[in-house]
């Protein structure tokens, strides 16, 4: 027969076990999330001005101007996204294209790749060199402030971008 203690109920080890394993828990699963999220990237990722999203708004070609509201380019840490928004009432579907970027001083240049698994062909109206990284996309940074960035190709060329 077992014994039975005056203050069984506030010493059950049973409790205490199931207490001891959430407390674990607790503590490895903020381990695991605390070193997954601070060692994605230096400084959250920042680099600089050009870190973040930015909307193409006007292309300059000599002296014509195109406006546009669908052209995105995303820059992060050394690799950068361009996204085409098809606007098709109320579904808009994008494209996303990416590759490495460097910027030196006032120069700013990207190359996008294409998955190995198909062939990838770049819209026409981004106005960019071939996918592949022997094609090398080379701007000159007219403008880069918080909120503004103008980039430039040849001498009648223009990319005029806004914050997003």
């Amino acid at each position: 027969m077992g014994r039975s203690y005056r203050n069984q109920k506030k010493w059950n080890f049973n409790d205490w076990e199931m207490r001891a394993k959430k407390i674990i828990y607790g503590i490895l699963l903020s381990l695991f999330l605390g070193i997954t999220v601070t060692s994605c990237t230096q400084n959250d990722g920042y680099i600089g001005p050009i870190f973040g999203k930015w909307q193409l708004t006007e292309m300059w070609k000599g002296e014509t101007v195109t406006p546009h509201d669908s052209i995105y380019y995303n820059f992060q840490t050394s690799v950068i996204m361009v996204q085409v928004v098809h606007r098709n009432g109320l579904e808009n579907l994008t494209d996303g294209y990416y590759g490495n970027f460097v910027k030196e001083d006032d120069t700013l240049k990207f190359s996008l790749t294409e998955p190995s698994w198909f062939p990838v062909t770049l819209p026409a109206i981004l106005n960019l060199e071939p996918m592949g990284l022997e094609h090398v996309n080379v701007f000159h940074i007219e403008k880069l402030t918080s909120s503004q960035m103008i980039l430039t190709r040849g001498e009648d060329e223009r990319f005029v971008f806004r914050k997003f």
